[in-house]
């Protein structure tokens, strides 16, 4: 068995948000979240616009999770998100 190179261990490419993200632009927001990033730049402000993208654009899975972050975070969630409690 070769051995590998220890530096390369447990080293994988992680995407992360790029930051020159406006995270006051909708499209700006949609586009990263379609790469699997941006998470943090959803908010009570754009979740509907960015579900309605997500459908039209035929992204199942995003529309679903953005769906439960509303559900989980907006104003009519009755749902303890502190795991102290």
């Amino acid at each position: 068995m070769p051995l590998q190179n220890p530096s390369s261990l447990g080293q994988a490419d992680v995407p992360t948000t790029p930051a020159d993200t406006d995270a006051s632009n909708v499209d700006s927001v949609y586009n990263n979240l379609v790469h699997g990033v941006g998470h943090e730049h959803v908010t009570d402000d754009n979740v509907e616009e960015l579900i309605r993208r997500a459908d039209a654009d035929k992204h199942p899975v995003l529309a679903a999770e953005l769906r439960e972050w509303r559900s989980a975070t907006g104003e009519d969630a009755n749902i303890d998100l502190d795991p102290a409690h």
